[in-house]
């Protein structure tokens, strides 16, 4: 599920846990998901999940420039998740062909947006119909949750915009990668 209602379970041996934390500095807000293995390791398929969920979060962070349009954005992002749906088989190409665009597919295993504002507050305001321009700071947060499989995982970053080239991503240094969260949780 996006985010728990009870908190009143042990966690146990192949179980995932889903931190998504904040901190403040200075007056302005932070956002971070990272999603571990209670194990230490991920096994086959959440490993799967998770490599497709990184792919997505990567390719969507490209695409933070100046001029982007909010609307235009998570459309590309999303046909980006479509794809990966596809490739984990939690989507057919017939349901893909046949989706309404006003609920597309992929809204099954990724409910919520993939980018806010974050600024002085961790949901920061800002106005959705203008471009994007440099020096404003976003999160980048996809996700993929299938209850049928009782797990999901959502990974997330803090990005400034550049004038020119990719953003800057604040969180660089705060290990992402499912084979160093591995070798993290083995020490």
């Amino acid at each position: 599920m996006l985010h728990y209602t009870q908190n009143n379970a042990r966690c146990e041996a192949g179980d995932l846990i889903l931190m998504d934390v904040a901190a403040e500095y200075g007056n302005y807000s932070s956002d971070m998901t990272r999603t571990i293995p209670v194990s230490g390791r991920f096994c086959k398929r959440q490993k799967e999940v998770y490599q497709a969920v990184m792919r997505v979060g990567k390719e969507a962070t490209k695409m933070l420039i100046p001029g982007v349009l909010w609307k235009e954005y998570h459309i590309e992002v999303g046909k980006i998740m479509t794809s990966e749906l596809l490739g984990l088989g939690l989507l057919n190409k017939v349901t893909v062909d046949n989706q309404d665009p006003k609920n597309p597919a992929y809204k099954k295993y990724f409910m919520h947006g993939t980018s806010h504002h974050l600024g002085l507050n961790t949901h920061d305001y800002g106005l959705l119909e203008e471009p994007m321009q440099a020096n404003m700071v976003f999160t980048v947060e996809p996700g993929i949750y299938i209850p049928e499989e009782g797990f999901g995982i959502r990974l997330e970053d803090d990005v400034v915009i550049q004038e020119k080239g990719e953003p800057i991503n604040l969180m660089r240094n705060i290990p992402m990668e499912a084979d160093h969260i591995e070798e993290l949780m083995s020490k």
